[in-house]
C-alpha cells in the first residue's frame, strides 16, 4: 500500500491518484494526456509528483474555505445577538435620556439660580444672612448629588452590554480551541513557505534552473542541426556537466543528484547510439593460412 501524503494523514481521507507504483507502470503517453486535461495547471502537469502536490494544495484550500464557512455559520447567530443587544441598549439609552432630560434641565436651572443668588451676597450680606448662605451651600451639595445620580443611570446598561459580551466570548473561545490544531497546521505551512524564500534556497534553484537551461540549449542545437553528429552533442553536455560539477563541489545535495542522474542519462543515450559491432559472416569458408 502506498504511503499516504501529509494531507491525507491530516484529513483521514485517502488522496486520489496516490499510488506511485501504479504511476510508474504507466507510460508517458498514458500519463501526460491525463494531466493535460487541466490547462489551468499546466505547470503541474509535467510530473505525477507535481500533480499530487497540486491536489494537496487544492485540498488544503478547500479545507480552509470549509473551515471559514463553518466558522461564519457558527459565529453568525452570536454576532447577530450582540448587534441586536447593542441596538436594544441604544434604544433604551435614548428613552432614558428622554426621561432624564427634564430633570437635568431642572437641575441646571436650580444651579443657575444658586449662582445668581450667591453673586448678590456680598461680604456684608453674608454676615447678615449667614444662615441663608449655609442653606445655599446645602442646596449646591444636593444638586451635585442629583447630577451624580443622573450620571449613574446609563452605567448599568453599559455594564449589561459588557457582561453580555463576556458571556458570548465563552462561545468564541470554545470555537477557537476547537480550531487551534488548524491554526498550528497553518503556522507550520507558513514556516515552510518562509524557508522556501531563504536566499540560499533561491540561489540553489537558480543554479538548478541555469543548469537545465544550458542542457536544453545543447540538445536544441543538436536537434535543429542538419548534421548528424552525436559526438558534438555529448561533448556539449559533458562541458555543461563539468562546469556545474566544479561550481557545485558537493555544496548542494540536490544539484549533485541532478548532475549524476543527468550524467547517467547522457551515458545511456551515448551507448545506445553506438554502432553495433559487425557479425562475422559464417557462410564463407574459413581462410586457409599457407603452410610455413
Amino acid at each position: 500500500m502506498a504511503q499516504s501524503s501529509f494531507l491525507s494523514r491530516w484529513t483521514g481521507r485517502p488522496e486520489a491518484g496516490e499510488n506511485p507504483i501504479a504511476d510508474m507502470d504507466r507510460s508517458p503517453q498514458e500519463i501526460l494526456p491525463s494531466l493535460g486535461r487541466r490547462s489551468q495547471v499546466s505547470v503541474w502537469s509535467s510530473s505525477p509528483s507535481l500533480e499530487r502536490l497540486y491536489q494537496e494544495f487544492d485540498e488544503q484550500v478547500r479545507i480552509i474555505d470549509e473551515a471559514r464557512r463553518l466558522l461564519e455559520e457558527r459565529l453568525a447567530p452570536f454576532q447577530r445577538h450582540l448587534l441586536e443587544q447593542r441596538r436594544n441598549v441604544d434604544q433604551w439609552l435614548k428613552q432614558l435620556d428622554a426621561r432624564i432630560k427634564p430633570l437635568r434641565q431642572y437641575l441646571e436651572g436650580q444651579g443657575s439660580n444658586l449662582e445668581r443668588v450667591g453673586m448678590h451676597l456680598n461680604t456684608e450680606l453674608k454676615e447678615q444672612f449667614e444662615d441663608f448662605d449655609r442653606f445655599l451651600s446645602d442646596q449646591r451639595q444636593i444638586l451635585e448629588r442629583a447630577n451624580r445620580y443622573l450620571d449613574e443611570q446609563p452605567r448599568p446598561l453599559a455594564q449589561f452590554l459588557e457582561d453580555e459580551q463576556r458571556a458570548i466570548e465563552q462561545v468564541f473561545r470554545d470555537l477557537e480551541e476547537k480550531f487551534e490544531p488548524l491554526g498550528r497546521f497553518l503556522k507550520e505551512q507558513q514556516k515552510l513557505l518562509e524557508s522556501m524564500t531563504d536566499p540560499r534556497v533561491s540561489e540553489e534553484f537558480d543554479i538548478l534552473t541555469s543548469y537545465c537551461n544550458e542542457r536544453h540549449a545543447a540538445v536544441e542545437r543538436y536537434a535543429t542541426s542538419p548534421e548528424h553528429r552525436p559526438q558534438t552533442l555529448f561533448a556539449d553536455l559533458d562541458a555543461v556537466y563539468q562546469k556545474y560539477k566544479t561550481q557545485d563541489a558537493g555544496k548542494s545535495k540536490l544539484l549533485t543528484r541532478l548532475l549524476e542522474q543527468t550524467r547517467q542519462a547522457d551515458l545511456r543515450l551515448r551507448d545506445s547510439l553506438k554502432p553495433l559491432p559487425r557479425e562475422r559472416d559464417d557462410s564463407r569458408p574459413p581462410r586457409i593460412e599457407p603452410a610455413s
